[in-house]
């Protein structure tokens, strides 16, 4: 008869251990008793689910497989068994003769995943592993852990540059559409407002007809102001960049937006950044990016709030970047809106005069930088837009 004390019995802390490392659903230690194959040390094993799994290995052609199963090394293959959920692969790894630590996985062991197995399977000779199994353990451990860090990296940044380069298509093919548009309405609306201007100097101030045609004019001028929009949104023009102090494009805007802010009872909290690098930038254009998000920021506390506008130096990628954050205590935005925010013409100011195309045109304009613009919003809590701008050429 085999005699089960001639061979150290695994620690359970061993296969516990290995498991959260592998990712493996169970583990147990099973060996060779007269005729029948028996499990001892279990991992993540119901009493039912051991029962099974023990039932299994004594069912041909599982014997065989394990009688043939070499003395040192590891062997894998298919279990399709109702017990043992969540496992679709059995791998043997040998811990002596006829002994061997079995291990159920969802899929396939990477090759590191079979090292710390057998590193596993081999300690469990030894009731003290020696220095050099436990070094070379912790070392697979921390490999495994940077690559795992790597990838989630890697793929987030994967996942952030293709939701960037879809809304990029989006506003690419909606900007050709909007120029032909705004070219065929600007000449008619020019007309319109010329001849209103003229029947007005015509038409004494007290009547109706002078009232109705200063709402035709006034109204003529908005649609012309959305066709005006619609052309910057469009155009591909030649921009110039130089390098800029970007936290004084940001104080000329909010010198120009005090009163404004001062109206609407907003209590603006300023945190700039000292002695930040300068970004290679289009002034204007930048200048009209902190024009829209204030708006925005102004829109959405109606009855009044807090803005704050801070400017720092933070990494990304490997790289350093010019962050700019405006947030209010505003309305919010709800979560079904939020992946819409940037597309053309998606408003929900339709009411007030909102065309759609603020938020747009600054998506446009900080992407050509080579930038990133970023929002979180919460309901009757506030939004936060942070706009991430490249020190170096964004080419």
């Amino acid at each position: 008869m085999y005699n089960v004390s001639m061979v150290a019995s695994p620690p359970a802390q061993r296969l516990k251990l290995a498991a959260s490392l592998t990712g493996a659903v169970w583990a147990a230690y099973c060996f060779r008793d007269v005729e029948r194959w028996k499990l001892a040390e279990k991992h993540h094993l119901l009493v039912e689910q051991a029962a099974a799994l023990e039932e299994l290995l004594n069912q041909e052609p599982f014997t065989n497989w394990l009688q043939t199963a070499p003395q040192a090394g590891a062997r894998s293959r298919l279990l399709n068994s109702a017990s043992l959920p969540g496992s679709a692969r059995l791998t043997a790894f040998s811990a002596g003769w006829q002994t061997f630590v079995l291990v159920g996985t969802a899929q396939n062991l990477t090759h590191p995943q079979r090292r710390i197995w057998k590193l596993a399977t081999v300690a469990e000779a030894f009731p003290e592993p020696s220095p050099g199994q436990v070094g070379l353990l912790q070392h697979t451990v921390m490999e495994l852990r940077q690559t795992q860090q790597e990838l989630q990296a890697r793929i987030s940044a994967q996942r952030e540059a293709e939701a960037r380069l879809i809304q990029a298509a989006k506003l690419a093919a909606v900007g050709e559409m909007a120029a032909g548009v705004a070219h065929e309405l600007n000449n008619p609306l020019t007309t319109v407002v010329g001849f209103t201007e003229l029947a007005l100097e015509e038409i004494p101030p007290q009547s109706q007809t002078y009232i109705d045609l200063e709402m035709v004019l006034k109204e003529a001028r908005r649609a012309r102001s959305v066709v005006r929009r619609l052309l910057d949104f469009a155009r591909q023009g030649e921009t110039s960049r130089i390098k800029a102090d970007v936290n004084e494009i940001i104080e000329d805007v909010l010198l120009l937006t005090k009163h404004l802010m001062h109206t609407n009872n907003v209590q603006p909290h300023i945190r700039l950044g000292e002695n930040l690098p300068w970004a290679l930038v289009d002034r204007n254009q930048i200048k009209q990016v902190v024009i829209n998000l204030v708006n925005n920021a102004l829109y959405a506390m109606p009855e009044g709030g807090s803005l704050s506008v801070e400017t720092a130096l933070l990494p990304r990628y490997n790289r350093q970047w010019f962050t700019l954050s405006i947030g209010d205590t505003g309305i919010g935005i709800p979560p079904e809106n939020l992946e819409r925010i940037f597309e053309p013409f998606f408003t929900t100011r339709g009411d007030r005069g909102g065309t759609g195309l603020g938020l747009s045109v600054t998506y446009g304009i900080v992407t050509d930088h080579g930038g990133m613009i970023e929002v979180e919003s919460r309901l009757q809590a506030g939004s936060v837009f942070t706009v991430w701008l490249p020190l170096e050429d964004a080419a």
